[in-house]
């Protein structure tokens, strides 16, 4: 991965904003696997710290270690807030709420959806959901104008199958696996 792509990926450069969560309100529990401090071994300065936040939301600080406030993101850091919108199917959805002064000032939606996976070793891939597998956006706005209740209808439908669920993310835009860095922090 590179140096920036998990900042890119983080704004939602890269991915499908909407204009609100997908639901209101959690409706799991936090997955203690997430909590701890994360780094891609491919560029160890790139930190993601996952903390908790009350029962049922997360904390992202995400760090590139980059100082040099001129870069194109500024000094590499970014600040998000998540919580589950877990489909009845069993997949494991996060809302990401961009509240970093970054996405605001590239005028960014503040909604994003990601799906997670751990494989063997234990390090965790994060996922972008597939255009596909999502109602057609607006052509004006994309997707930050479609009501969130017919996203969530729409995945629904889509993770009924096990074909649907295979089809939920887009593995090209997989971020990961990242390696945990430090151990797990106390829920």
């Amino acid at each position: 991965m590179k140096r920036l792509l998990l900042v890119a990926a983080l704004l939602g450069l890269a991915a499908c904003h909407f204009g609100e969560p997908l639901l209101p309100e959690p409706n799991a529990d936090r997955d203690p696997r997430l909590l701890g401090v994360w780094h891609n071994p491919d560029s160890p300065d790139d930190v993601l710290t996952i903390t908790a936040d009350g029962a049922k939301r997360y904390r992202f600080a995400y760090d590139s270690g980059n100082k040099d406030p001129a870069a194109e993101y500024g000094q590499g850091k970014v600040n998000l807030a998540a919580y589950h919108a877990d489909l009845p199917s069993g997949v494991r959805l996060l809302c990401v709420e961009l509240k970093d002064a970054k996405a605001k000032a590239l005028g960014l939606p503040p909604w994003l959806i990601l799906g997670y996976a751990f494989d063997a070793e234990g390090g965790l891939t994060l996922r972008m959901l597939d255009e596909a597998a999502l109602p057609e956006p607006h052509a004006e706005s994309g997707y930050t104008k479609i009501p969130r209740k017919t996203v969530w209808e729409h995945l629904l439908k889509q993770t009924a199958t096990p074909e649907g669920r295979a089809r939920l993310f887009d593995p090209s835009s997989d971020l990961g696996p990242l390696t945990r860095k430090a151990a797990r922090p106390a829920p």
